[in-house]
């Protein structure tokens, strides 16, 4: 993911956050924002969740976007997505057999996803997305503004205007209030 290049943006609304204690703000999670580099989202991993994309051997992907797309290309009605049950599909197509890339998604990708995947937005789901978005508290320790509360702040900034307004980071806690 090409972070580097929203770099300037996460940390423009990282200065509408109000953080406790302040250093907070410039010093562990604004450093880290300046020093964000592009992340690789995908691990070498058995246990996670699939990338969904399927590679011919020419190196032509497909991107398989819902369960309903993957029955369509594959003829396979999966009810199970975890890696033992997919990975066998093949996908012929074009004269070409498409097959599961090997990696999954880095599970901190998955967790700042939380706001959008819970209800599938923006694929649908539109009002009930913005009726919810942006929670009104988030409470965790303070280990995560280098981990989940980093990655919010990076899907945040790609796929909404919407940012963080408020975080306290007293007693080893972090709560965080968005705009």
């Amino acid at each position: 993911m090409a972070v580097e290049k929203i770099k300037g943006r996460m940390v423009e609304l990282n200065e509408q956050i109000h953080w406790t204690p302040e250093h907070i703000k410039h010093k562990r999670f604004g450093n880290w924002l300046a020093g964000a580099r592009d992340w690789a989202i995908s691990r070498n991993r058995y246990w996670g969740t699939p990338i969904p994309l399927w590679r011919a051997d020419d190196g032509e992907i497909l991107v398989i976007g819902s369960v309903a797309e993957l029955q369509e290309y594959s003829g396979v009605q999966a009810t199970d997505l975890h890696r033992h049950f997919i990975d066998d599909i093949v996908i012929q197509k074009d004269g070409k057999t498409f097959r599961r890339v090997f990696e999954v998604f880095d599970c901190w990708f998955e967790s700042g996803s939380m706001p959008y995947a819970q209800n599938h937005y923006p694929f649908e789901n539109r009002e009930r997305f913005l009726n919810a978005f942006p929670a009104d508290f988030i409470a965790e320790g303070l280990d995560q503004t280098r981990a989940w509360f980093y990655t919010l702040m990076v899907l945040s900034t790609i796929l909404s205007t919407t940012c963080i307004q408020e975080c306290d980071c007293e007693w080893n806690h972090l709560s965080c209030r968005w705009c």
